[in-house]
């Protein structure tokens, strides 16, 4: 049996409230944009499974709203773009078509879908949109690729926030203590390349050595469910054990370059960079005091995505302190970086690049 063709756009999902809670409205945003390569588009199929179980997101389509689709206003990248919606058994189908007939979607010429009014069943569990695309990558090779986005649904009080360590740098060896607030669940805390234990019910945990810079995944389970929702953060190791085959130096090596301070991106207007070696990309959002939450996404990957994360700064209750929402994002050598913002002029946005070695993060081409 030949294997269904990969897709060739990258699709970001996200939602609002985030996560989803049954029996409560809802919204969801997805963005389309070129994957690994530019590609062309006929169509793009936002499937929304309905019903009343847990594998359905709403029994009531027809309330669903959608919004004028955003981007795609070019010639070159279909003319402005239209949605149709169809219901078969089971699903309703919102289908983006280009005026054009076809369009050219870059990974900086984005498309945003938004469906609103989504009233969630009652039915806790894991449901996935199904998203379908008509694509080519030189405009005359068409062929119909699909891909499944998962969406949890959480019960109306659940709560899994605030995850990060007591240090975001540390000495080779120490460990840290990583603590978060979440309603009672199961919760499974991954790191590195193989390490994964539970940690029950409790609210911290201690890592054990570190000796490089790891990324920790930890997930929630709610009790009588099969609702996933998973909150990441990385600490960055001084001096980390190196794993290697060959390595030459014929003169003075440098393990961290000259840091580099990187303008974040206007709202409308996203950033593509390219690493010129490996590196982190460290920086932080602080949204104002009293006003709507900020955001700041970053996608690094190479010929495959290997990092899509959107970081949150709420400071909406006027109560607290304002605090800013700090991030590291792990970059290989030659790997793109897609970097967009959701705010305004009066919230915090910080890029810094620290490389290691000598190369810088310059646009793409």
């Amino acid at each position: 049996m030949t294997p269904a063709p990969e897709p060739l756009l990258a699709y970001t999902l996200t939602t609002t409230p985030d996560p989803i809670r049954i029996g409560a409205p809802a919204t969801l945003r997805l963005v389309a944009r070129g994957g690994a390569a530019p590609a062309y588009c006929r169509r793009i199929t936002l499937g929304v499974p309905t019903g009343t179980g847990a594998g359905a997101l709403t029994d009531n389509p027809a309330a669903i709203t959608t919004a004028p689709v955003q981007g795609g206003g070019h010639q070159d990248q279909g003319g402005g773009w239209t949605i149709a919606r169809s219901t078969p058994p089971g699903r309703a189908d919102f289908t983006a078509i280009p005026t054009a007939g076809r369009g050219w979607l870059a990974g900086v010429t984005p498309l945003t879908l938004e469906l609103g009014a989504i009233a969630v069943n009652a039915a806790l569990g894991g449901t996935a949109l199904t998203v379908t695309e008509e694509t080519s990558a030189d405009g005359t090779d068409w062929a119909t690729r699909t891909t499944e986005l998962p969406v949890p649904k959480f019960s109306a009080d659940f709560v899994f926030r605030y995850f990060a360590p007591d240090e975001i740098h540390v000495p080779n060896g120490d460990s840290v203590r990583l603590t978060w607030q979440g309603s009672p669940a199961t919760y499974t805390m991954r790191w590195g390349r193989r390490g994964e234990c539970d940690v029950g019910d409790t609210r911290e945990w201690t890592s054990p050595p570190l000796h490089d810079t790891t990324t920790f995944r930890l997930t929630a389970t709610q009790p009588g469910s099969t609702a996933e929702r998973v909150l990441t953060t990385t600490v960055t190791v001084f001096r980390p054990h190196l794993r290697v085959r060959d390595l030459s130096a014929r003169r003075n090596v440098r393990m961290i370059g000259a840091d580099q301070r990187l303008d974040p991106p206007p709202p409308d207007r996203p950033l593509r960079l390219r690493a010129g070696t490996d590196g982190i990309l460290v920086g932080h959002v602080k949204a104002k005091a009293g006003a709507a939450p900020a955001a700041i996404s970053v996608t690094a990957g190479g010929t495959t995505a290997e990092y899509a994360q959107t970081f949150t700064s709420d400071n909406r209750d006027t109560s607290r302190v304002p605090a800013e929402t700090p991030f590291h994002v792990p970059v290989r050598r030659g790997a793109t970086l897609d970097i967009t913002t959701e705010g305004t002029a009066d919230d915090d946005f910080g890029l810094t690049w620290l490389p290691l070695g000598t190369g810088r993060l310059d646009p793409a081409d």
